[in-house]
């Protein structure tokens, strides 16, 4: 992977973006020895709020025209008990 890069010279950015394979993410040695490598995080707190927040309007008008495809469901909060258990690849979206 490192080696078919374009540009071997570029930073090469790991981003960190969840835990579902694990709690840990094993680092190849060849990464730290033949690439400029930088790890950032992606959660609540590896940006500023203010950052957070100055994205925001721009990132819903994205969503609402379409340009980002999210894939959500609203479900009603009565609902929690059978939505719960739901086989669904949509992120559910719990609403009074």
């Amino acid at each position: 992977m490192l080696t078919a890069r374009a540009d071997r010279t570029a930073p090469l950015i790991w981003i960190q973006i969840g835990s579902v394979a694990g709690q840990t993410a094993p680092i190849p040695s060849a990464a730290l020895r033949s690439a400029r490598l930088q790890i950032v995080g992606s959660g609540i707190g590896s940006v500023p709020a203010r950052d957070f927040l100055a994205e925001l309007p721009e990132l819903a008008s994205a969503v609402a025209a379409g340009a980002i495809d999210v894939r959500a469901r609203a479900v009603p909060l009565a609902q929690v008990a059978q939505a719960w258990t739901a086989e669904t690849d949509d992120r559910i979206v719990f609403v009074p």
